[in-house]
This record gives C-alpha cells, sequence and structure tokens, in this order.
C-alpha cells in the first residue's frame, strides 16, 4: 500500500487527511463488496447498491456515483427520489464532484463549509446539513474518468487515509461492475431498437397506399416510442407547406402548417432535431391549438424526415411520452424510425407515381380513338383498348393469353396476320396504310394499321403492340371537320347527322372578318412563293385564336379570314367569344410582325369587323360537293365593317348587337354612326382598344 498512499496524497487538493486508524479487513469487504455487485446487471439498480455499499463501507450517511457524459461535457447520476429514480446531471468543472471528474484530483474535506467549491444552496433547498465530504475519481484501464464517487458526513470524525485508500480499492471495483452494467444496458437497448425496428418496418412496408400508410406510421411510432400522440407532416413540393392527413386523437382529416411556423415548422427550416420539456416554456410553441383541441401538449420531440439525397422531406413529431421526457435515447430511436419511415414514404411515393402513370395511360387509350393492342413475346393478347374492340372484333371485351391471330381473324386478314407475326419473330415495326380489315358477315372497314415491337432498356423483347386508325367515311368525315371547327364541336356536330345535310336555319350568331391591309400592293412586290409562304404563316397564327374562343373556320377569302360563333352549334356568349378571339388576334399579329422585322420583312397590318345579328346558316352546294357556312346581311356588315378600319384608330370594330353583350366586360369606344356599303340607314359603330392600349 505505501505506493498508493503516496499518489492519494499527490491527488489531494483540500484539507490533509488525519493519520490513519486502525485498518480493517480491506479485503473481506472488498471481496464482499465485489459478490454484491457481480450479481447485478441492470444499470439503475446497479448504481443504487453501489451508493448503498459505498455507504456502508466508509460508514457515511450519504455515497453519490456521478458518471461522466463526455458529449455534454456533464457528470449525472440517479437518485431514489421516493418510490420513483430522479437523473440529475451537473456541468463538468461545478461543485465538489464537477471538480473532481474535471481534474482527477482526490478531494478530502473536514468542513465543506470551509471549502470554496461547496454549494451551500444545495443544504439549504433539501434541509440536509454536509459536514465531511470524500470526493475521488473512478478510472477506467486507461487512465480515462469515467465516474466520481462522492460519500458524506463520516459518521464518527473525519475521513482519514485509510478510508481513502479504500474508497480507491472500491471506486476500482465499482468502475468494471459499472462498465459491465452500461455494456449490458447498450446491447439490451440495441436488441430492443432492433425488435422496435423490425416491428415497424414489417408493419409498415407492407402497405404502398399512402393514407393507410400514414396511420400506420403514425400508431407504430407511437407505440415505439412510448408516446400519447404522433403527427406526420409530409412537405408540400408545389406550395413548401407541410401538410398531414393524420393527427392521432384530434378531429382533423388534413392540416397545413406555413414552413417555418410552429414547432415542426421550425424542424422542416432549420433540420434540426428540438426536444423540449416543457411545450409552454417554449416560445415556439403555439398553445392556440391546445385551446381548440382541449388537448395539453407537455413534451414535445420532433425530428426532420430526409430523403437518400438528404433533402427534408417531412417531419415526424411525437407529444408527451407517457413516462417522463424524451431522451438522448429516444431521440436516436426517432431517427432510426425515421430512416424507415423516410424509405416507406419513398416506396409509396413511387406506386403512386406508377399508378397515376398506369390510370393516366389507361384513361388515354380509353378514350382514344386509336385502336391500341399489344402482345407478349409469346404472341398472346396482353391488352386492347375499346377502340381495338370496336375495330377488330366489336366485342365489349377481350381474352388475355387468347393468341392473336384469333383475335385478329387470321382466315379474313391473312396480310395483316402475317405482319404481325414477321414483327414478332424479327423485331422490326411493320406499317400498312389504307389496309381493309374484314370482321365477317361482310363487313369491312380501312384502317392504317403499325405494328411497333416492344423492348426493354437491355433491348429483349417484351412483345409487340399494334395502332390501328379507322379511316372509313366517319373518320375521314370529321377530320375534315376538325378543320373548320375544334375536335368538341365537331363531336357534337357528328351526333346530329342532320346539320350536315343540305338545307339551313336561321338562328343569331357572331361572324368576324379579318383582311390583310394593302395586301395587293404587297404581294405584287413578292414572289409567289413567298405570299404563299407568308399567308400560310399569317394564318396558322390566326387560326389558333379563333378555336380557342370555340370558332368555326368559314372560310378563306384570299387575305381574308370569315369565322362564325354560334353556329353549327348554338354557344355561351357568342359574341364575347368573338371579341376575345380578335383580341387575341391581334397579339399574335404582334408577335409575327416582331418576328418578320427580326427577319428584314416588313410589318402586316390589318382589320377586323365583328357583327351580331340574325343569319341563315347550313350546308350549300349539291350531293357531290357542298360547303357549311352562314349567308344574310349580318354576314354583309362584318364585312363592311372590317373595311372602315382603314379609317380608324381602332383595328377592331363591332356592331351595336355585340357592344351590347359585351359593355360590361370589355372596354368599348363609341365611334358614332357610320354608312355601310349596301346597308340603308346608318351603322351604330365601336371600338375595340388594341390589346397594351
Amino acid at each position: 500500500m505505501p505506493e498508493r498512499s503516496s499518489k492519494t496524497a499527490a491527488r489531494r487538493s483540500r484539507s490533509k487527511a488525519p493519520a490513519a486508524v486502525p485498518a480493517r479487513d480491506t479485503s473481506a469487504i472488498l471481496l464482499d463488496v465485489m459478490r454484491s455487485l457481480a450479481a447485478e446487471r441492470d444499470l439503475t439498480a446497479l448504481l443504487q447498491k453501489i451508493m448503498q455499499k459505498t455507504s456502508e463501507v466508509m460508514e457515511a450517511d450519504r455515497s453519490t456515483l456521478y458518471l461522466v457524459d463526455e458529449d455534454k461535457q456533464e457528470i449525472w447520476s440517479k437518485v431514489a427520489q421516493g418510490e420513483s429514480v430522479e437523473e440529475i446531471r451537473v456541468p463538468l468543472g461545478v461543485g465538489i464532484a464537477g471538480h473532481v471528474a474535471k481534474t482527477g484530483d482526490t478531494v478530502n474535506i473536514a468542513d465543506a463549509y470551509q471549502d470554496p467549491h461547496f454549494n451551500p444552496e444545495v443544504d439549504r433547498r433539501t434541509g440536509y446539513k454536509t459536514h465531511t465530504i470524500l470526493c475521488m475519481p473512478m478510472r477506467r484501464m486507461n487512465g480515462k474518468i469515467s465516474g466520481v464517487i462522492q460519500v458524506l458526513n463520516k459518521r464518527q470524525g473525519v475521513f482519514t487515509r485509510q478510508d481513502e485508500e479504500l474508497l480507491e480499492a472500491f471506486a476500482s471495483q465499482a468502475g468494471i461492475a459499472v462498465r459491465n452494467a452500461m455494456l449490458n444496458e447498450e446491447i439490451l437497448k440495441r436488441m430492443r431498437t432492433s425488435e422496435i425496428l423490425l416491428n415497424v418496418m414489417r408493419a409498415v412496408s407492407s402497405e404502398l397506399e399512402i393514407d393507410q400508410l400514414l396511420l400506420k406510421i403514425v400508431s407504430k411510432t407511437s407505440e415505439a416510442m412510448n408516446a400519447d400522440r404522433c403527427t406526420l407532416f409530409l412537405v408540400d413540393r408545389q406550395s413548401g407547406e407541410l401538410w398531414s392527413k393524420v393527427a392521432q386523437g384530434a378531429d382533423m382529416k388534413e392540416i397545413r402548417v406555413p414552413r417555418g411556423m410552429g414547432i415542426a415548422g421550425h424542424v422542416a427550416t432549420s433540420g434540426e432535431t428540438v426536444n423540449i420539456p416543457d411545450a409552454y416554456k417554449d416560445r415556439r410553441f403555439n398553445p392556440e391549438v391546445d385551446r381548440r383541441t382541449g388537448y395539453k401538449t407537455q413534451t414535445i420531440l420532433c425530428m426532420p424526415l430526409r430523403n437518400e439525397r438528404n433533402e427534408i422531406v417531412g417531419v415526424m413529431q411525437v407529444l408527451n411520452k407517457r413516462d417522463g421526457i424524451f431522451t438522448e435515447e429516444d431521440e436516436k430511436l426517432l431517427d432510426a424510425l425515421g430512416s424507415q419511415t423516410a424509405i416507406a414514404l419513398e416506396n409509396s411515393r413511387l406506386f403512386e407515381e406508377v399508378r397515376f402513370m398506369k390510370n393516366y395511360n389507361d384513361s388515354i387509350l380509353r378514350t382514344m380513338e386509336t385502336g391500341v393492342v399489344t402482345l407478349d413475346p409469346g404472341g398472346k393478347l396482353a391488352y386492347s383498348n375499346a377502340a381495338a374492340l370496336k375495330i377488330f372484333s366489336g366485342a365489349d371485351s377481350y381474352q388475355p393469353g387468347q393468341i392473336f391471330s384469333e383475335f385478329f381473324g387470321a382466315g379474313l386478314n391473312p396480310e395483316l396476320v402475317a405482319d404481325i407475326e414477321e414483327s414478332l419473330k424479327t423485331g422490326k415495326a411493320n406499317t400498312r396504310y389504307d389496309l381493309k380489315y374484314l370482321k365477317g358477315d361482310d363487313e369491312a372497314m380501312n384502317i392504317n394499321l403499325h405494328a411497333l415491337p416492344l423492348k426493354d432498356s437491355k433491348e429483349q423483347s417484351l412483345g409487340v403492340v399494334i395502332i390501328a386508325d379507322d379511316i372509313t367515311q366517319e373518320q375521314r368525315l370529321m377530320s375534315t371537320l376538325c378543320r373548320y371547327l375544334t375536335r368538341q364541336v365537331a363531336e357534337q356536330v357528328m351526333k346530329d347527322r342532320d346539320r350536315l345535310k343540305l338545307g339551313g336555319n336561321r338562328s343569331t350568331v357572331a361572324v368576324l372578318f379579318s383582311d390583310i391591309r394593302d395586301f395587293t400592293t404587297l404581294a405584287e412586290r413578292s414572289e409567289a412563293e413567298e405570299v404563299v409562304a407568308m399567308l400560310n404563316e399569317y394564318f396558322s397564327h390566326m387560326l389558333g385564336p379563333i378555336f380557342q374562343f370555340d370558332g368555326m373556320l368559314d372560310k378563306f377569302i384570299g387575305d381574308a379570314i370569315m369565322a362564325v360563333f354560334g353556329a353549327p352549334l348554338k354557344g355561351v356568349n357568342d359574341a364575347e367569344r368573338a371579341v376575345r378571339a380578335a383580341l387575341a388576334m391581334r397579339r399574335e399579329l404582334k408577335k409575327y410582325n416582331e418576328a418578320r422585322v427580326a427577319n428584314g420583312l416588313q410589318p402586316i397590318q390589318n382589320g377586323i369587323g365583328i357583327t351580331k345579328g340574325e343569319a341563315v346558316s347550313g350546308n350549300i352546294g349539291s350531293e357531290q360537293r357542298m360547303e357549311y357556312t352562314v349567308i344574310g346581311d349580318t354576314v354583309n356588315i362584318a364585312s363592311r365593317l372590317e373595311g372602315l378600319t382603314k379609317s380608324y384608330d381602332h383595328k377592331i370594330l363591332v356592331n351595336e348587337g355585340v357592344y351590347l353583350e359585351i359593355k360590361d366586360k370589355i372596354t368599348c369606344v363609341d365611334l358614332g354612326f357610320a354608312h355601310v356599303k349596301g346597308k340603308q340607314g346608318d351603322v351604330h359603330i365601336y371600338g375595340i382598344p388594341d390589346p397594351g392600349d
């Protein structure tokens, strides 16, 4: 023992210890302590037992064992408070124990109130009177300080050198026991964490529906974290807000939080983990939610969720731990749960995208008038949309797995079947135009057909897709109508075939006339090819606005355009749509002229006249050739108003019928009365300012 005594004396930083008293049987005491401690594996219970044994061995009133938390630069201990155990923490270097943990000195104090490191406030708060103190570091095998043992108030006298030697030996044995218990506890924690994670993964990995997945995540997270509630917020990529469809225990289907607002918003913005032991003392907490729901929030643990690119995709928030506050271990567990949650959410997102694309493609294929059939590599039917069924079989459904030759009627259509078979064998595309397809019973149609090979990313065959268009008379007629009408209007016209017969009907329509200013002069100065090219470009720009507002192209008259709104189908606000189309045409003309000037060409000017009134509409001509048009005074006046734009600053002129419909919606300028050729009496005209005027 001489060497140990000299070391102890060298480390002593307080009052000199009294001379040793007759030695106790140190070996017997330590052996008894080791037997007592060796059987205990629970860290909390072990700390309590060490403190109890220390008091007995040292014949002291009280003992405390502090362990060093290197990450937080603190020492901590678990102290019995009634039936519960409370954790206390002291900053490294503060107080007697903190000083010993930091310096490694042994401190033996004969009178606590005379020592500058002693804090008498603790005695005043607890009512306990501290007299003598012996405090000693607890070291690992490498000499690093792992903790501090502190004993208070020796029952008889003061702590001696013999006490120091005994406590040093005791601390060495206690350190080994604590180290073993901490390792055991760490193993158990990892096992529990792994078990929890495994259970959560099993629960959420089988769920891909986002709503059900969110329900499972919050339920399992609450259970794993031993928390009262859990809310999973996701980041809305478009608005940047946080939203949640699930808030356990609260009557909310969906809640939204601006990013940066509240605890969850702060975490989503900063990316920090927030652990709050008392919500009402944190300025970021909004108590209004509690007042509205009647719920009392006490503790909060909130953590960001990150994807594999380290982007914050959401926030996990748990409330009110059932047995105290959320600890550092809880943070680690929630972090692990969050990683699994992020993976599950990403899988769900991918599933949603795949399902959306499938539904999107199915919707497109269902509504397409083009027939689409897919075959697997073996030539068996995999899919057919409704249009293909109508073209090829006339049935309402198809049988997956049917041999393609049966589906396409090999006996009646050998050329088609041969083309498809060649594409299956060679992987090459085949195209047939105006192919005659027989469905039996002398029913035939003309189709355009494309057989295209399907391949994966490795160029392995996935089969063949067959695309077919019915180009019989009805389809040809629809194609023709779409040159003059929007497809929506054309489809409505096709439903009422009587409109396509020779004859007419009288109705109120809006007529738009547009003409290029000084076109004759422009044409005379240009080559014929240039004039045609210019007209094609100009008409392309002008027709878009007409179709945009559901107008019908009646005809091209040289460089002029005649369009009708309200025929062949009566629309809503026909005159307003005609004026808005005219304004859009002027905008398009401005863009077109900017491009012409940039290419060194002369800009083009036009005028537009619009009238609303009664006209006769219908097909005019013969059974061999007919043209749908409108005729009457309303048409003539529109043409005359277009001509009058040469004399006015306003390049869009309308009659009173148009004005009465649009006066409260579109700016109009009263230009008074003007005489128009072919019309008895003057016409009241109004000007429409150009866009931007």
